[in-house]
């Protein structure tokens, strides 16, 4: 009992110091993050438009003029707008800071409390977009709307780009969109973006922080077996739904090749000593000489072994027509995770080999082609190390590839170098981005906000 008084005291003291801590600068922070965050921005029910105007308005208070920042609304997509604007600076080069307005659905009977109402509770922001991507968005609309109240006069100019359509292939993609049809206000020299932030330890102690260079491309792949068919009383021994199974089944113990990247190499080689042990050891080796010995150590976490190798994966099958039928066509798609610097057709080699049957057919869904991984140059790191050296001394900085995806893969492909980093610590999946009660820590937010700042004005002061 007493320990339990002696934490709830400690946690009253905890969030009465958090409430001090709360300047009239980051009360105004928080009040466009809450803003944004109460905005429906999910493709079933809301609008990315409606946001991007919200936050256009706090750009106009600030004094952008329509020259300097507007909304960008696809034609026939009323709910997909972006919002886009530039802080002019004094040479002709650029950075571009880039966040997604747009969320996944999230359905009110499912979540604990309003998905689109911020409630801040227990030291957490709950809300859906609350850490993916609102929070980036917000500090950077912040971080835009001072620096014109303070006539900051960069040398490099600032872009902004609040983009839609992140999130699904149902909406116009805004990043894609910007680039093909109003490139002037993306381009720039390099991008920051979402896609890394910081892992706490056990004790809530900063442990890791991670600038995200490169990701995976997501490919999707279909495998189709056609047949004959027939009546279903008189089965046959070639049978669609068998043949793909079994070829299915060959798949499922196949294991692309082990490929590490500079980034990849450094993140397993800066990882070994923190993550200590058996695993620590196999990184440690695997960052000198990739081998299947040490590959097989660390496949275990399906983390680590996404990191290692292109991963395809069945996620869909369909198959026959009728109840009493043979099955005249058996398929099942893929989602194929590609490591950068393999084309599709790269892979869909790799498959039909796996699959050993060359009656399956290996077809590409939506080619998408991927880019190498920017370079972690010097004057990428340098301001990035001083910041983190004042705000978390000691915090190793380790680079990451991204398994998933981000817009990033659109600039890179595009070559405008995009790296992830945020400065937003959580626990490994305390997030819970895209699932129910999405939460981000408000420590995390206000200390990414001033990450942000700091690292965005020393690049732009360049």
């Amino acid at each position: 009992m007493r320990a339990f008084i002696l934490a709830l005291g400690i946690t009253a003291f905890a969030a009465a110091a958090q409430a001090q801590e709360l300047t009239p600068e980051r009360a105004a922070f928080r009040a466009i993050y809450q803003e944004l965050v109460e905005i429906d921005s999910s493709p079933t029910t809301g609008s990315c438009t409606r946001a991007a105007e919200a936050m256009l308005a706090h750009l106009r208070t600030a004094g952008f003029s329509e020259a300097d920042a507007q909304v960008i609304v696809p034609e026939g997509r009323p709910d997909d707008g972006n919002l886009v604007a530039m802080l002019r600076g004094s040479s002709q080069r650029a950075v571009l800071l880039l966040a997604h307005i747009d969320v996944v659905d999230a359905r009110r009977e499912d979540w604990e409390r309003d998905p689109f109402t911020l409630v801040e509770e227990n030291g957490f922001f709950y809300g859906r977009g609350a850490a993916d991507d609102k929070s980036m968005a917000a500090v950077f609309v912040d971080m835009l709307a001072n620096m014109r109240r303070e006539n900051y006069r960069p040398r490099r100019t600032i872009k902004m780009a609040l983009t839609c359509g992140e999130e699904t292939s149902d909406r116009v993609n805004g990043v894609d969109y910007l680039l093909t049809n109003h490139r002037q206000w993306m381009q720039a020299d390099f991008a920051i973006n979402e896609g890394a932030g910081g892992t706490l330890g056990p004790d809530g102690r900063p442990q890791v922080f991670n600038v995200q260079a490169g990701e995976k491309i997501h490919q999707v792949m279909r495998l189709t077996v056609v047949n004959p068919g027939g009546h279903s009383s008189r089965p046959v021994p070639e049978n669609a739904i068998y043949r793909l199974s079994r070829g299915l089944d060959r798949l499922s113990a196949y294991n692309f090749p082990v490929e590490l990247n500079d980034v990849t190499r450094a993140y397993f080689e800066r990882m070994a000593p923190i993550v200590g042990g058996e695993t620590g050891a196999a990184m440690s080796a695997i960052a000198r000489t990739p081998n299947d010995a040490d590959a097989a150590a660390l496949a275990r976490d399906p983390s680590y072994n996404a990191m290692m190798r292109t991963t395809c994966v069945a996620t869909q099958l369909d198959a026959g027509h009728a109840p009493n039928a043979l099955p005249q066509r058996a398929t099942a798609t893929l989602s194929c995770r590609v490591l950068q610097g393999h084309t599709p057709e790269e892979v869909q080699a790799e498959l039909q080999r796996a699959l050993g049957d060359e009656q399956i057919a290996v077809e590409i869904v939506r080619r998408r082609d991927g880019s190498r991984p920017p370079p972690l140059t010097r004057a990428i790191m340098a301001p990035v190390e001083r910041a983190v050296a004042r705000m978390w001394p000691g915090t190793p900085i380790v680079p990451v590839m991204t398994v998933g995806a981000t817009d990033g893969r659109f600039l890179n492909n595009a070559g405008i170098p995009t790296y992830g980093m945020s400065g937003m610590f959580s626990l490994p999946g305390e997030n819970n981005a895209h699932g129910l009660n999405e939460k981000i820590r408000a420590q995390s937010l206000y200390e990414g906000r001033d990450f942000l700042n700091a690292i965005v004005r020393e690049y732009a002061g360049r």
